[in-house]
């Protein structure tokens, strides 16, 4: 029976929110879009996360895939329903949160989108701290009108995780689900660890993972992907980064991340890696497109914000991690390719 429900408006937010009940003896499936909503159910998971991938598409719109997302499933099927929402409230977070009310009926809305593990607090109705340049008014962001609880540490949401009624329309991020899952008892899982040989494949132009290339050590074979494209290479053993970067084709981003999809899958298959770890929700999306993954099973976190599931692919059984383009230390890179090198 599924006891969980997330809906996500993008896929590495739905897999950092779906991770934190990703324990021991309970199946964790996350859809990839509305339509692979029933496939996902097919697996009998305790906890469904959906992804709607609505974050850039008009309100409208964006509500649309929320409530398509819904139509297979009842209300009174869940013991925990939640809308994951960026954690700097960035998206269409009034439009989807009010389509998901209507299908959810009567109960009180709690926003809470503070993760204190990174820094980020909601203090007076506002949502500060680590990486939010100025205080965000959190219900402000939404159309009905919802509780908004202040919260500066992991105890203030598991208070307020204990203190709420039995039913609820949850509203967070990444501090909230775990919240919601230690509630619910869950033994988290070992942290696991990367097979060798290793692909990373960074879909994403954010500063913050660049500086994390840059910090790789020396030795990693780094290949440069202009508009996603980059040329068939002799490629020595060890650790792979493909990178995209602009190539002045002036292209679209969801062409971009086609063609690097298209050059991370024949590289794949001429170096068969036992892991691949993707930076870039756009580029995440492309790629499981490109291997034909419509459902993940999530069993594992590499590191806090880096979800782990497992596919079978053509050259055998595939680890593959995502990470936020904007996620993570200067160094989290370089200590994974380096985890990996040691244990080959």
């Amino acid at each position: 029976m599924t006891e969980v429900l997330i809906i996500a408006d993008d896929l590495t937010g739905a897999l950092d929110s779906a991770v934190g009940f990703a324990g021991r003896h309970r199946k964790v499936v996350v859809a990839r879009s509305p339509e692979a909503v029933p496939e996902a159910l097919a697996l009998n998971p305790d906890v469904l996360a959906v992804n709607t991938s609505s974050r850039e598409i008009s309100p409208e719109e964006a509500a649309t895939r929320v409530s398509v997302a819904l139509e297979l499933v009842r209300p009174s099927a869940f013991q925990v329903v939640m809308k994951k929402v960026d954690s700097r409230l960035k998206g269409n977070i009034a439009a989807e949160t009010a389509a998901m009310a209507r299908w959810y009926g009567a109960a009180p809305a709690i926003a809470c989108p503070a993760i204190p593990e990174m820094g980020r607090r909601v203090e007076a109705g506002a949502l500060v701290g680590e990486g939010v340049q100025a205080p965000i008014d959190v219900a402000a962001c939404f159309a009905d009108p919802v509780e908004v609880p202040d919260c500066a540490e992991d105890a203030d949401l598991d208070q307020l995780v204990a203190e709420a009624g039995a039913r609820a329309l949850w509203i967070g991020a990444r501090g909230l689900s775990f919240a919601l899952a230690r509630r619910a008892g869950v033994e988290m899982p070992d942290r696991a660890r990367l097979r060798a040989p290793l692909m990373i494949a960074n879909g994403s132009r954010d500063p913050v993972t660049r500086a994390q290339i840059s910090a790789l050590p020396n030795g990693v074979a780094v290949r440069d992907a202009p508009d996603g494209v980059a040329p068939d290479e002799q490629i020595s053993e060890g650790p792979l980064v493909l990178s995209i970067s602009e190539g002045g084709g002036n292209i679209t981003g969801q062409e971009a991340a086609r063609r690097f999809a298209e050059t991370v899958a024949r590289y794949a298959g001429r170096t068969c890696p036992a892991a691949l770890l993707i930076c870039g929700g756009e580029s995440a999306q492309a790629i499981l497109d490109r291997l034909g993954v419509n459902s993940l099973q999530v069993t594992a976190e590499l590191r806090p914000g880096l979800p782990l599931f497992e596919v079978q692919v053509s050259w055998g059984r595939l680890q593959i991690v995502t990470k936020s383009g904007g996620f993570g230390a200067p160094e989290l890179l370089a200590e994974l390719v380096k985890e990996t090198m040691e244990r080959r």
